[in-house]
C-alpha cells in the first residue's frame, strides 16, 4: 500500500502492483523408521507494469534469496509428483503497458502427508495505476477422488495418495489505459468491371 500512497505524488515513478504474494507452501509426513520430510517452497507471479515496460511474468517481486526448485529434484527426493509448472496466460492486468502473467503449478501427492498454504491476492487483485486493469487473483484447488475444492489463501489440509494439488499466483497488473486501435480501412464492396480486368 506504501507505493500505491507514494504514486500520488511520485506519480509515473511508481508501478503497478506485483503478485503480492511470496506464495509458502509447506508439506510433509512421515518417511519411516520414526523420520519425517518436509518440502518448502514459494512460487513467483506476475510483476507489475511500469510507465514504459510491461511486467515480467513468472517471478518473484520485492523479494529475493529464493531458489527456483527444479522439479527434478523435488521429485526425486520426495513423494510428490509434478503435473504442470507453466505461465497462466492473460492473468496480467491489461493497459498500454501489460502487467506479467502468474504461475500455474500443479503436483500430486504419492503417499499420504500434510499441506499448509500461505498466501495473499486471493480475494483482493493487485492494484492497477494510471488506468490500467488489475491481475487476476491467486486461487488453489485440491481434486481428491475426483472431486476438486477450492480452497483459501491460508489452509491447513491432508493429502492422500492420488491427489492434486493445483495452484494458481496472481498476475501483475497493468499500467496506463490501453490505447484504443484505429479500425481497419473499409473495403468498398461496390462491383467495378474495371478490377474483374485485372483479376
Amino acid at each position: 500500500m506504501v507505493p500505491r500512497a507514494l504514486s500520488e505524488s511520485a506519480g509515473t515513478e511508481i508501478p503497478s502492483a506485483s503478485a503480492g504474494t511470496m506464495f509458502n507452501v509447506m508439506m510433509g509426513g512421515p518417511r519411516g523408521k520414526g523420520k519425517f520430510w518436509s518440502y518448502y517452497e514459494t512460487i513467483g507471479g506476475g510483476n507489475g507494469a511500469g510507465k514504459g515496460r510491461n511486467g515480467e511474468s513468472g517471478v518473484h517481486s520485492n523479494m529475493t534469496n529464493t531458489m527456483n526448485t527444479p522439479i527434478e529434484v523435488a521429485e526425486r527426493e520426495y513423494p510428490i509428483f509434478f503435473t504442470s509448472y507453466k505461465i497462466r496466460k492473460n492473468s496480467g492486468g491489461t493497459g498500454e503497458w501489460k502487467g506479467g502473467d502468474g504461475i500455474i503449478r500443479s503436483f500430486m501427492a504419492k503417499e499420504a502427508c500434510t499441506i499448509s498454504v500461505l498466501a495473499d491476492r486471493f480475494v483482493n487483485a493487485p492494484y492497477a495505476l494510471a488506468g490500467g486493469k488489475s491481475g487476476k487473483t491467486g486461487k488453489v484447488y485440491i481434486t481428491h477422488e475426483g472431486k476438486r475444492k477450492r480452497y483459501p489463501s491460508k489452509f491447513t489440509a491432508d493429502l492422500y495418495p492420488g491427489d492434486e494439488v493445483i495452484i494458481f499466483t496472481p498476475g501483475g497488473s497493468g499500467y496506463g489505459r490501453k490505447r484504443k486501435t484505429n479500425p481497419p480501412h473499409s473495403v468498398n464492396k461496390k462491383y467495378n468491371a474495371h478490377n474483374d480486368i485485372q483479376r
